[in-house]
């Protein structure tokens, strides 16, 4: 009798295991990639958008450091509509976004496949929160990619 006992508390707790693992990877995750960015920067990505990459620095505490994503969408034309793009060259914003590249790069290998040609046209938006942290956003000229570059302070 003990030895049923035993085969059916272990048997609950696979199961519970199971059904656990099984909830987590129907996306029961409360936030994704967009959500996030809306509730930290109070900017809203175009509707849309694919998720093709996202990278972060090592894990702190606070959840500070850098973080990069890459989204994708169908036609341009969603992209340059959603934002007022400033258009003109900004040498201080590339070298923070290397800066951030570079740190991530300390942690993880950056894809370069993702990277944004900043020798290219493009256009950005930038936001500071009162902390100094930074969100760069990147669009380059005839790609249908918003390239996202936050540094939380």
């Amino acid at each position: 009798m003990k030895r049923i006992v035993q085969i059916i508390f272990v048997l609950l707790i696979f199961s519970l295991g199971i059904i656990l693992s099984s909830l987590n990877d129907t996306g029961l995750n409360y936030y994704d990639g967009e959500e996030i960015i809306e509730y930290n920067w109070d900017i809203t990505l175009p509707d849309g958008g694919k998720e093709l990459y996202y990278i972060t620095g090592e894990p702190s505490f606070h959840g500070d450091g850098p973080r990069f994503s890459v989204y994708e969408y169908d036609n341009e034309e969603i992209i340059k509509s959603s934002f007022t793009w400033e258009d003109k060259k900004n040498t201080d914003m590339e070298e923070e976004i290397q800066n951030v590249l570079k740190m991530l790069g300390e942690y993880n290998d950056v894809s370069e496949q993702y990277i944004p040609d900043l020798k290219k046209d493009y256009k950005y938006v930038t936001k500071t929160k009162d902390d100094n942290s930074q969100l760069y956003l990147v669009y380059i000229n005839g790609e249908n990619r918003i390239y996202v570059i936050e540094y939380f302070l």
